[in-house]
């Protein structure tokens, strides 16, 4: 009792004196600890919740996210977007995966606010084909005339029978022919012989009653073979993953859609989207921020151990560090109410950097109950030791994380006001639950007293003394290099590049930018008219950047008199016949007309129909087997299972009559005019946006144009710009900041230059590390480097202070300050570099540039730094 009145008596340390005072009520301090962990632990798990929206990182009030939010306020479908897309080997395909998924889609108001796929409304069902310009309509309408005696006839038998019945008087007159057969034996033949292999592989009738998908909506709307759906999904943000029903529903309809109908096995179907790309990167990132986070506490207690020596020691700091991480969360929990996609790194930020404070307790403690002193005095007169520098420490390492906070990146504003507090909080832990903890644990603690090296060892950390000017010398020379590579770093502007590139919403999005038909990034201009809308769309239509400017009204088909009357022409000269069921064929009458046909097609000189006669003579052979009728069904699944729904889909385009705006879809209309009469002008670049060089010509010169343009392009670069700045504000905060308590700490310009200056020079290190490296800054990584200044301010710190309570000529990399600096740098280091194992490529690159700038940091410090401290 004695021994502990001396420990507390008036003139120690306060940390002293508080942990005799913990020592002593150990058991109550651990019952009050368990109950606040019990209740914050409830707190938290209610009232913590995850921000996926990456919009929100970034502060509402700048200029250009107010006018995004005033065309969000009024287009809201824009926002969240679920697109659902397409590909299939033939156009028919496509369109009958579209219309499977919209018909089951749209029986799930619950999820899907609303469903939108053009081609499926029945709008353009009827009037697709006046949005063809008027010679490409003339010319379909031309082939289609020549291909009537074929639509005609196979419409009413669409069989081996009646195609036979077309092709053999064709080829006994081919001078009559109007067109090349070639494209067209050429497609039956692989159809044929997909059937006899017992394969699918569907014949094109769109293609081959006129070119790309003729007769079709689709050809109209989105050539070739992909489709879209739009979707806008139903968020529960009560959930980690609020999109998560809508989008498993997606993926249900699509594996039934494939296990329904053979035709679909070679249908691709993939989602992309606003809504798809942060459900995605919000996996990504929770399951990697969690093996991350369990690797790296696993990682702290092997090197803890490695550092004390004692299992107990390695449990109390472990215990430690982890209570200290729930109390974090719970302000988190109090003080922001939610996590976002780069705050939820804070848990990896702690246990890196947390740590040390327990670290540096254990050490000294562990070194006094070596050398003998009981563990009663041992405990206090540690932290009357290391208690101030700890709170140094928490000083400098939180002002690196709150140097953002008055930034306008607001992402990185909550990690740091998270991540800043909870360096206090570890420091508290460390002096109250660890010292209760040990108080509690077994007495006995196996320590020897560290002795100087000696040998190499003692030669090596003695050369930053002995070859001082050298160094000082080669710092300069590299410090210049450094900064002339520095300049040419970087910053990378593309969110894309912070998700993981293999996700299926990411690869898809990048694949749609690479097709110029259908831009998934454009740019939007708010109009408060139609008129004024259509001057806009003529003014922006005429820049070289812009492949297309339109806003409702475009969206009406023009020369309506003209297409019409080649319509009615058409309708007439077509004369389709009505819709009638096909009339019976036996396999023994495909076999008959295929060999009929497979003779007739013998005798044409056109390489592609003897190509066609072998493979009817090779069905003519399979005719007899045991799989005939699985071959004649395949047979007439490749050839004409697609040839109704196009027949009729040409009638129902041959109904096409005068359109005006009030005849669009209503979806459509909600995404081009707003409920309060505003009209959207949309406009689409002419360059694939990949690179960021495309997309600011593409933006700089609509701006030009339309200062009010909002869109993503706009917001990946102003989004750039801003985080550029923030870094520029907190560097500047965090520099000002730690110069100032430095200035306190050490009451001297000249050691507080001696600090600064191994730390400015590892920052330059650090940068031209990342230009040598091809890694440039991004959205998750700027916090690194005011990070890593207010981390290294630290190591500085321990070193100058001890410098100057050392006897003259002592090295300092021999003492027990420069291994707990070796020590808490090496922990932080391994669990920094932890995280470049995570999935998400931003917490990736974050990690990488902790781990470069800590490394560079630890190494400057720990060579050039004892030198600059040197006394004569």
């Amino acid at each position: 009792m004695q021994e502990h009145k001396t420990t507390a008596q008036r003139g120690a340390p306060w940390t002293a004196r508080w942990v005799a005072f913990v020592q002593r009520r150990s058991a109550a301090v651990l019952l009050f600890c368990a109950l606040l962990g019990i209740g914050v632990g409830v707190y938290v798990a209610g009232h913590l919740s995850v921000d996926t929206n990456t919009e929100n990182m970034l502060s509402p009030q700048l200029p250009w996210r107010q006018a995004e939010r005033a065309l969000l306020d009024r287009f809201p479908q824009l926002e969240r977007s679920l697109a659902v897309v397409i590909d299939a080997p033939t156009p028919e395909a496509a369109d009958l995966a579209q219309q499977q998924l919209v018909r089951q889609l749209r029986q799930r108001p619950d999820l899907y606010r609303s469903v939108f796929a053009a081609e499926t409304e029945a709008y353009f069902r009827q009037n697709g084909l006046l949005y063809l310009p008027t010679d490409a309509l003339d010319a379909l309408a031309q082939q289609l005339n020549l291909a009537q005696p074929f639509l005609a006839t196979l419409g009413r038998d669409p069989s081996l029978r009646g195609l036979s019945g077309l092709l053999i008087p064709a080829l006994q007159r081919p001078e009559a022919l109007p067109f090349d057969l070639s494209p067209a034996f050429n497609a039956l033949a692989d159809g044929v012989g997909a059937a006899i292999d017992g394969r699918n592989q569907a014949l094109s009738w769109q293609s081959m009653m006129g070119g790309a998908d003729a007769g079709s909506a689709s050809s109209m709307l989105q050539p070739g073979r992909r489709r879209f759906i739009a979707l806008d999904p139903v968020l529960d943000f009560r959930q980690l993953t609020p999109a998560a029903a809508a989008i498993g529903y997606v993926r249900q309809q699509i594996t039934a859609l494939r296990a329904s109908d053979p035709q679909m096995d070679e249908v691709r179907v993939r989602l992309t989207g606003s809504v798809a790309l942060e459900h995605e990167e919000l996996l990504s990132a929770f399951g990697g921020t969690g093996v991350a986070l369990i690797g790296a506490t696993l990682l702290v207690a092997v090197l803890l151990w490695l550092a004390l020596r004692s299992v107990w020691l390695v449990i109390a700091a472990v215990l430690t560090l982890v209570y200290g991480l729930l109390l974090t969360a719970g302000f988190a929990a109090l003080a922001v109410g939610h996590l976002n996609l780069i705050s939820i790194a804070f848990g990896l930020l702690y246990v890196g950097l947390g740590i040390d404070y327990a670290l540096y307790l254990c050490m000294q403690y562990r070194e006094h109950r070596a050398q003998g002193i009981e563990r009663a005095a041992a405990l206090p007169r540690a932290a009357g030791e290391v208690g101030g520098f700890m709170l140094v420490c928490a000083l400098t390492t939180s002002i690196g994380f709150f140097a953002f906070i008055p930034t306008r990146f607001a992402g990185i504003g909550e990690l740091g006001l998270i991540a800043g507090v909870g360096m206090f909080v570890s420091f508290a832990v460390s002096l109250t639950l660890l010292p209760a903890l040990i108080a509690r644990l077994p007495q006995g603690i196996k320590a020897r007293v560290t002795k100087p090296g000696s040998g190499f060892a003692a030669r090596v950390l003695a050369w930053p003394y002995r070859y001082a000017g050298p160094i000082r010398i080669a710092a300069v020379v590299l410090g210049l290099a450094a900064i002339a590579l520095a300049t040419q770093a970087r910053f990378d502007t593309d969110p894309l590049n912070l998700r993981d590139p293999h996700s299926e919403s990411v690869a898809t999005f990048r694949d749609l930018l690479r097709d110029p038909s259908l831009p998934p990034l454009t740019l939007s201009v708010l109009a408060p008219d139609a008129e004024q809308a259509k001057a806009i769309s003529a003014r922006l239509s005429k820049l070289p950047e812009v492949a297309r400017a339109f806003s409702l009204g475009d969206l009406v088909p023009s020369d309506q008199p003209d297409k019409l009357a080649i319509i009615d022409d058409l309708v007439l000269s077509l004369n389709l016949p009505p819709p009638a069921p096909a009339a019976a064929v036996t396999p023994e009458q495909e076999a008959a007309a295929a060999q009929a046909l497979a003779e007739a097609l013998a005798a044409s000189p056109l390489p592609a129909a003897a190509k066609l006669s072998t493979q009817l003579r090779r069905l003519v052979q399979s005719a007899d087997g045991a799989d005939a009728a699985a071959i004649v069904s395949h047979l007439h699944t490749n050839l004409f299972g697609a040839l109704p729904a196009q027949l009729a889909q040409l009638r129902e385009s041959l109904k096409a009559g005068a359109v005006t705006e009030a005849d669009l879809p209503a979806e459509l209309r909600r995404r081009y005019r707003s409920d309060d009469g505003q009209y959207r002008v949309e406009i689409w670049p002419r360059e694939s946006l990949e690179s960021p060089a495309a997309m600011a010509r593409f933006v700089d010169a609509v701006r030009g144009a339309a200062p009010a343009a909002v869109g993503p392009p706009i917001g990946f670069l102003e989004a750039g710009r801003t985080v550029v700045d923030a870094f520029r504000e907190a560097f500047s905060y965090a520099i000002v900041a730690v110069l100032l308590l430095l200035m306190i700490l050490l009451r001297s310009v000249a050691d507080t230059l001696r600090v600064v200056l191994p730390l400015l020079l590892a920052g330059a290190f650090t940068v031209a590390a990342m230009v040598l490296l091809k890694q440039p800054f991004n959205f998750a990584n700027v916090i690194a480097l005011p990070l890593v200044l207010g981390v290294g301010v630290d190591y500085g710190v321990y070193l100058a202070q001890s410098g100057r309570a050392a006897p003259r000529g002592a090295n300092l990399l021999q003492t027990s300050t420069a291994r707990a600096v070796w020590y808490g740098a090496l922990i932080t280091i391994a669990n920094f570099g932890n995280l470049m194992l995570a999935p998400h490529p931003g917490m990736a690159s974050m990690g990488l540039l902790l781990t470069l700038g800590l490394c560079m940091t630890l190494l400057c410090t720990l060579v050039l730094l004892p030198g600059l401290l040197n006394r004569p």
